[in-house]
């Protein structure tokens, strides 16, 4: 079970910044997207279910949002396993 992490880069098509993970042939879309009441809504999709949240969420900061990106990730990844 190898796991592969593509690194948070900005995308203007979600208005934030954008990452993937991918094990085992699933890819899992990480989104992070600034709101305008200062908040950061996050989300983790499946790549290959398209519009199937796996997970989502609101924090205070940019930073908190990808940390908790990143671990819903993580968890669908063992869940699956």
């Amino acid at each position: 079970m190898d796991l592969y992490v593509m690194p948070w880069k900005p995308d203007a098509d979600v208005c934030g910044e954008a990452a993937g993970m991918s094990c085992d042939g699933r890819v899992l879309d990480l989104v992070v997207t600034f709101c305008e009441d200062g908040t950061f809504f996050w989300e983790v999709v499946d790549d290959h279910l398209v519009e199937e949240r796996v997970a989502s969420g609101i924090t205070a900061s940019a930073a908190e949002a990808r940390r908790a990106a990143e671990t819903a990730a993580r968890r669908a990844f063992i869940r699956a396993a």
